[in-house]
């Protein structure tokens, strides 16, 4: 099954014109033999409790064919090399890419996000608890 068609196999949400895919149910369906084709796509997460939603801008997947990470992040952040941008932007970014023939660049992003502490902090502070189950994202 391609990732744009995942929407149809695990819980999804409708707000505002967009599917928005459980990521919680996605990750656990990754850990299972369950395959998914990867392709060319952008996966926006998204925290969406009690009718409220907060884009997770800063955690945007990508994965392509187009270019290699030091290309893409070079592109993203608009320097010339690679050691001009700091290793925590580094890193972060590089836990959100991904090429479409990494067999584990999904499932690596999706740990990464569910074992983030700064990003269950970000999302406390927002509406005063996180609950794992309230990730959700919209695959482009």
């Amino acid at each position: 099954m391609r990732i744009t068609e995942i929407n149809t196999i695990i819980k999804s949400v409708a707000y505002n014109g967009e599917i928005f895919i459980n990521l919680q149910e996605l990750h656990h369906l990754l850990k299972t033999d369950f395959r998914i084709q990867m392709e060319e796509c952008i996966i926006t997460p998204y925290y969406i409790q009690d009718d409220k939603r907060m884009e997770l801008y800063q955690y945007e997947f990508c994965c392509t064919n187009e270019v290699d990470f030091e290309e893409f992040i070079l592109k993203l952040t608009g320097k010339e090399k690679i050691r001009d941008i700091s290793e925590e932007i580094r890193y972060l970014r590089r836990k959100c890419f991904s090429t479409c023939d990494e067999s584990n660049g999904l499932s690596d992003f999706l740990t990464f996000l569910f074992d983030n502490k700064v990003l269950m902090e970000e999302i406390k502070k927002v509406f005063g608890d996180y609950i794992a189950e309230n990730l959700y994202a919209v695959v482009y």
